[in-house]
């Protein structure tokens, strides 16, 4: 009996390490990608965490469903860059800023922000359609190593207004 042995071919060491390498620099990519993900840039507002200073944050918040117009009073030391409205209908919420929705109104958002002290009102009826609350989260803008950043602060920060 007669055994007939065949060559069989393989992928040569070259293209073997040169595929390994790709597959090692794949991976790193992949992790480092993730790993940039979760470690969020330190920004800052007067020396603290900025997500310190929105506990700081004190303002008042009053809205006329006849009218239409927001009224926001700043009564803290800590200027709001600006405001979201998490604007909620029956079991679905809309957030948007307010900067945005006033800006071709006749009084805009200020461009500095709203200081201490400061008052803004501005029209929204036509955004806010059949919501049953508004929730009104603080905007503000701190500091990072690449340079001025803003940070929404959380819902536990934010004022809530029921829409009769």
């Amino acid at each position: 009996m007669k055994r007939e042995f065949t060559k069989k071919k393989g992928l040569s060491p070259v293209i073997t390490t040169v595929l390994l390498i790709v597959l090692v620099i794949v991976i790193i990519g992949i992790i480092f990608l993730w790993f940039r993900g979760m470690v969020e840039e330190g920004v800052t507002k007067f020396g603290k965490n900025i997500q310190l200073v929105c506990g700081d944050v004190n303002f008042d918040v009053s809205y006329s469903s006849d009218s239409g117009i927001i009224n926001i009073v700043n009564n803290g030391n800590i200027p709001l860059y600006s405001v979201n409205l998490k604007i909620s209908t029956a079991g679905n919420f809309e957030t948007k800023e307010l900067k945005e929705l006033v800006s071709q109104s006749s009084e805009p958002w200020p461009d500095k922000g709203l200081n201490q002290g400061k008052t803004f009102s501005g029209d929204i009826q036509s955004y806010v359609g059949d919501a049953t609350t508004i929730t009104v989260l603080p905007i503000l803008i701190g500091t990072s190593t690449s340079g001025k950043k803003w940070y929404a602060c959380g819902g536990e920060y934010g004022k809530e207004i029921q829409i009769q």
